[in-house]
């Protein structure tokens, strides 16, 4: 396929920052798999492609991570392929997703969503009671950005007083996932410092294990075999950064959503039990990241296209998600579309009667660890504000701007304005 005819500068223009939809329509129109000439970079941009390059292990692979995520957190599952991965996912996940949870709980025969709900609804409402009173707050820096680093650390029993620093550590190892060496070593550095902070913390769940989540890693087996104390703080690391980050931006991204398209926002208001439709047509309309990077490690053909083998592929999110082949009037939010499926995601995707599942989470086995978590905190989390505040609107003249933020999609502020509920 020709590489001369489509611009490389256009991805690399600031309005391609501000919004990159329309250039991810030429390129899966014209060039669904497209090299691009100044870095060597493929970019797959249809949906059916994107969805086989997640799920096409053998092909493609996370190793690529071992550069940066590795780098900053230590062994890391996004860097993982083939047994090591499968064995550590193994012995993580199961303390997200499914039954295995239950042992948090008072009450064995409650689930997993169970614990995940009682420290959501712990946090939001300690936040929503610290800016009620002012009828005019940022809703980003009161709620969104605490939320998610508030229930993990609740879920890990760390002190709360210790916040502020959580949220830097966090920020600081995101930002050291660039390849600016003086951020590298800054993330490396908080990383460090992160460990150290932990290690008591660690050493005195294995000697006496509680409910909390640092104690279940230290006692978590699968066929015999448990996480080294470095493994479970590296995880820790990441679970801060992408349990804290990305739902942080979701969250913000859906409320952002929501105010600009008043009507939409009164049906969720009046029927809580479209928060989960709009949460999900959010990570369809405007995920936070962007797309996924992966090495080929055999020559891959895909889209009637030869890939060769040791190159680089860019696995476009945003662009699947808005492929018109799949979601009519991609760009428009619709929580009552007919064509997304509205449901707990899953890590191969789901398609079938005209449905289908937003890839904002990914596919396969590096699909999201945390996605319940965050599923839960955004839906639990708007409900108790809209059962707390009351006619909530944008402030006048402060409507964000929606663009690429430390390369994530979403609103960095969120001036509302409310009434007593």
């Amino acid at each position: 396929m020709a590489t001369d005819t489509f611009d490389p500068a256009l991805l690399e223009d600031a309005s391609f920052q501000l919004n990159p939809y329309p250039v991810l329509k030429q390129l899966r129109a014209k060039y669904p798999v497209w090299r691009n000439p100044r870095n060597g970079m493929w970019y797959v941009t249809r949906y059916e492609d994107v969805a086989a390059g997640f799920l096409d292990h053998e092909s493609l692979s996370s190793t690529i991570f071992e550069q940066s995520h590795s780098a900053v957190f230590g062994p890391s599952l996004t860097a993982m392929d083939g047994e090591e991965h499968s064995q550590k996912r193994a012995i993580i996940a199961p303390e997200f997703v499914g039954r295995k949870l239950d042992a948090f709980l008072p009450v064995i025969e409650r689930n997993v969503r169970d614990l995940i709900v009682r420290f959501t609804e712990k946090a939001a409402k300690e936040l929503v009671e610290r800016f009620i009173e002012r009828r005019d707050v940022d809703l980003v820096d009161a709620f969104s950005t605490r939320l998610p680093v508030n229930v993990i650390v609740d879920m890990l029993a760390l002190p709360q007083s210790d916040h502020d620093r959580f949220h830097y550590w966090y920020r600081t190892f995101l930002t050291g996932l660039s390849p600016d060496p003086v951020l590298r070593k800054k993330g490396i550095e908080a990383n460090a410092e992160f460990h150290d902070y932990l290690d008591p913390f660690v050493q005195e769940r294995l000697r006496n294990p509680g409910d909390d989540l640092i104690s279940k890693l230290c006692m978590a087996e699968v066929d015999g075999a448990r996480l080294t104390i470095h493994d479970i703080k590296s995880f820790i690391s990441l679970l801060l950064t992408a349990g804290g980050e990305t739902t942080d931006r979701a969250i913000a991204n859906l409320w952002w959503l929501l105010l600009n398209h008043p009507k939409q926002l009164e049906h969720v208001r009046e029927d809580h039990s479209l928060i989960d439709q709009a949460f999900t047509e959010t990570m369809r309309c405007e995920a936070p990241v962007g797309g996924e990077v992966r090495l080929v490690m055999r020559d891959w053909d895909i889209g009637g296209v030869h890939v060769p083998k040791g190159d680089v592929v860019n696995l476009s999110i945003h662009s699947a998600n808005h492929d018109e082949q799949v979601f009519a009037s991609p760009e428009k939010f619709d929580i009552f579309r007919e064509d997304l499926y509205i449901g707990r995601e899953m890590r191969i995707g789901h398609r079938e009667e005209g449905r289908s599942s937003h890839i904002g989470f990914g596919l396969g086995k590096h699909f999201c660890v945390g996605y319940q978590l965050a599923r839960t905190e955004a839906v639990v989390g708007t409900a108790m504000l809209f059962a707390a505040i009351g006619d909530v609107r944008l402030k006048p003249g402060h409507n964000p701007v929606m663009g690429g933020n430390d390369g994530m999609r979403s609103v960095t502020s969120l001036e509302i304005q409310f009434d007593s509920a």
